[in-house]
């Protein structure tokens, strides 16, 4: 049950700044082991900062979510969202300069097969991957999949919005004078709830708010009135509109501002990245920070300091 879960007690955050306050200290605390190893001030200004890191994990979201449209057998969106779900809290606690998002995606990826029990063989697994050889991906991901298991805690589940969503459908179905096809809104919905994966919702609100944001998102797609919402929601929070109850009609109104904050957030985190700042990071500030960082793993070998990390953002690219 979600609300006795360890995703609502340990991975869901109040508001968007204690998730950034997370991400700038873990970029802190990995520019801090580095800097002893540094030669002079300007290379710890050419490391990644925070907006780099940000913008270098929405790419290898970006490919992750093709993966999972591309993976052959079709993959359950469940498994898709609890590989996001790792992805993203693995993060919030490490730096992308130290880990590369590439390998912990792919990594990801295969830990929520076994989680969701979506059998699957890891050769089968590797066989969807186009960089790398069999053998490289089949030990980076063997690799990987304890590490990120003990980082996170060993808290592997996720609770999705896909069930919680069936079950709003069969109730506006049931319940509602509709006088069109609730069916039609499955594309839209779909659509957004993989734009959701590029975004921080899954850290911030509950499947079921998740689940009701991506019904509005139909609907307004399918150019269907906002009412028709309302009073969906209305019903859910037990408004009698003939002598309404205050606490549930405040509660209604709280639960209509949760889920435009829901579909505000995922279109502002999903906008397109300009191609120049694309081109920048991927060609400038990346190789740059990727050069610093092996000569620093130098330094460390010399003095006896190595990484227990085996893989770096330097080590592959992540573009693939």
């Amino acid at each position: 049950m979600y609300p006795t879960s360890t995703q609502k007690s340990h991975w869901t955050f109040a508001n968007p700044d204690e998730i950034s306050n997370l991400r700038q200290e873990a970029n802190a605390a990995y520019k801090n082991k580095l800097r002893p190893f540094l030669q002079n001030s300007e290379d710890e200004e050419r490391l990644l900062n925070v907006d780099d890191e940000n913008k270098l994990l929405k790419i290898v979201q970006e490919t992750g979510v093709r993966f999972g449209d591309e993976f052959v057998p079709k993959m359950w969106p469940a498994v898709r969202w609890t590989a996001f779900a790792y992805f993203k809290r693995f993060y919030l606690r490490h730096s992308a300069m130290e880990y590369s998002p590439k390998n912990i995606m792919m990594a990801s990826y295969y830990l929520a097969t076994k989680v969701d029990e979506f059998n699957i063989s890891v050769h089968d697994f590797i066989s969807n991957l186009q960089s790398g050889t069999p053998e490289q991906n089949a030990e980076s991901i063997l690799i990987w999949e304890p590490i990120i298991m003990f980082k996170l805690d060993y808290h592997l589940t996720i609770h999705c919005p896909f069930r919680p969503f069936e079950g709003h459908l069969m109730e506006m179905k049931t319940h509602g004078m509709l006088g069109f096809d609730l069916e039609g809104i499955r594309e839209h919905s779909d659509l957004f709830f993989k734009q959701c994966l590029l975004s921080d919702v899954m850290l911030l609100y509950t499947p079921t708010h998740i689940a009701l944001a991506a019904l509005m998102y139909g609907l307004n797609k399918m150019g269907k009135m906002k009412d028709i919402f309302r009073d969906y929601v209305h019903r859910l929070c037990q408004v009698d509109t003939w002598n309404p109850n205050v606490e549930n009609a405040m509660l209604a109104d709280k639960l209509m501002t949760k889920v435009d904050d829901i579909i505000s957030l995922v279109e502002l985190q999903t906008r397109p990245m300009p191609i120049e700042e694309r081109q920048t990071l991927q060609r400038e500030r990346i190789p740059t920070f990727s050069r610093i960082h092996n000569e620093c793993d130098e330094r460390m070998k010399a003095v006896g300091n190595v990484s227990q990390n085996p893989e770096t953002v330097g080590a592959d690219s992540d573009d693939d």
